[in-house]
């Protein structure tokens, strides 16, 4: 556009005819013009473009060289208004200011005095979300809290945390929830990611609204609609012929106790990542071969696994590096005992070990090995937790405990045979 700009004034004599002449468009005309340069005079300029589509220019000189000088696009920016940008910004020239860097720290400004006030207010979308948070207890568990909170701050606060939450758009959510889009863990697009922060975010901007009935603004609800479709995986494991494998392998691993403790309790019990992560020492009854494991949603039950003799083992073996007490986690993290085990940590002692292959997937073995051994269904579903349907769960309120004791029973001597095997 400079070059165009360049071309049609390169030298004095071209600039006289379009800065002397005063006010000789009109909007009728501006609706209509053609392509090309129509000068208004005093530098201002209807520039149309070959597609149509029109700005206003002001082409001036500064510091004694030529200068063009955005006022808005045409008519969005009336004649009118652009007279009058032009008029402001001919009167910055006069007293040495570059229009466009005065207009750029107003708005720099004004932002800054923006979030100062959203932050005085308590109203920054990182406020509104920590507030969330704190509103959600009692009515979701304190591990989808935590995660919640934790991906926000990973993903989401450092670009938009500070922000009034008013002034965020769908422009910028959606470009922010694409970039996580494209993002892979474990080799698989974080299309699901993606999806969960903007409900979650339209969670935080609906809370806004609960604070602040005049923040109406909630751009998550359209933004959800073009983002990436999340398509299901399962989750990779290893197959039942590997199980020799695998047992060999982990029973060399040099890592952490812990770490070593929490995947051996995996395999002899079938239970989740998150429900041994959880586990505290109280849930445990050593005594009565038992472990109360925690409703992984609160509107589930406390489901009781019965402990096969060599996971009573594996626990005791650990109990100096834990606090001891009830209150205490079984699996604490190795770096912070008062937090649980990473689930982050659980994936790569198997990635170590040589299986490509994440917590999730020993449960999907332990399953299939179960039926392969000819348990009966029902029992292992009730060992896996899974969830009845409604008309079952209302007549049935069996939890099979015996069965299920003499079942992981035979199971835990199924893998002392392997491990003794591959001792040898």
């Amino acid at each position: 556009m400079h070059n165009l700009v360049y071309n049609f004034v390169h030298n004095e004599s071209d600039l006289t005819g379009f800065i002397m002449a005063i006010n000789k468009l009109s909007t009728k005309f501006c609706d209509f013009a053609p392509a090309g340069m129509h000068f208004d005079g005093e530098g201002l300029c209807l520039l149309v473009k070959p597609n149509g589509k029109r700005y206003w220019q002001f082409f001036t000189r500064m510091n004694g060289k030529k200068k063009v000088i955005s006022l808005g696009p045409y008519p969005k920016t009336s004649l009118e208004k652009a007279r009058k940008a032009h008029k402001e910004a001919q009167e910055l020239l006069d007293q040495g200011i570059d229009p466009t860097q005065n207009k750029k720290e107003k708005k720099e400004a004004q932002l800054q005095k923006n979030h100062e006030t959203a932050q005085t207010e308590g109203i920054t979308f990182e406020q509104v979300a920590r507030k969330l948070r704190i509103s959600k207890e009692g009515k979701t568990t304190d591990e989808h809290r935590d995660r919640m909170l934790r991906q926000l701050e990973i993903h989401v606060f450092p670009h938009i945390g500070h922000k009034h939450i008013a002034e965020i758009g769908g422009a910028e959510l959606l470009e922010l929830f694409q970039g996580v889009s494209k993002k892979t863990n474990h080799g698989r697009p974080m299309t699901y990611m993606a999806l969960r922060l903007c409900q979650w975010c339209g969670e935080v901007f609906d809370f806004a609204h609960v604070l602040d009935q005049k923040i109406l603004n909630n751009p998550c609800h359209v933004v959800l609609k073009h983002l990436p479709k999340h398509t299901e995986q399962h989750m990779a494991r290893i197959c039942a012929e590997q199980l020799p494998g695998f047992v060999r392998d982990l029973l060399k691993y040099k890592g952490h106790p812990l770490t070593k403790a929490a995947l051996w309790t995996m395999l002899y019990t079938g239970m989740r990542t998150v429900s041994v992560r959880r586990a505290l020492l109280g849930d445990i009854l050593l005594e009565k071969g038992i472990w109360n494991r925690r409703p992984e949603k609160l509107d589930k039950n406390i489901l009781v696994v019965p402990l096969p003799r060599q996971a009573i083992k594996v626990i005791r073996d650990i109990l100096p590096l834990t606090g001891g007490r009830p209150e205490d986690l079984a699996f604490p993290s190795i770096r912070t005992p008062f937090h649980p085990m990473s689930e982050a940590a659980i994936c790569q002692a198997i990635k170590r070990i040589g299986y490509d292959m994440v917590g999730h997937g020993l449960r999907g073995l332990v399953s299939t090995c179960l039926n392969d051994m000819k348990f009966a269904p029902h029992l292992v579903e009730a060992q896996l937790g899974h969830k009845k349907d409604k008309v079952e769960a209302a007549y049935n309120t069996s939890t099979y405990l015996d069965e299920r004791r003499k079942m992981m029973q035979k199971w835990a001597d199924h893998l002392d045979t392997l491990i003794k095997k591959a001792a040898q």
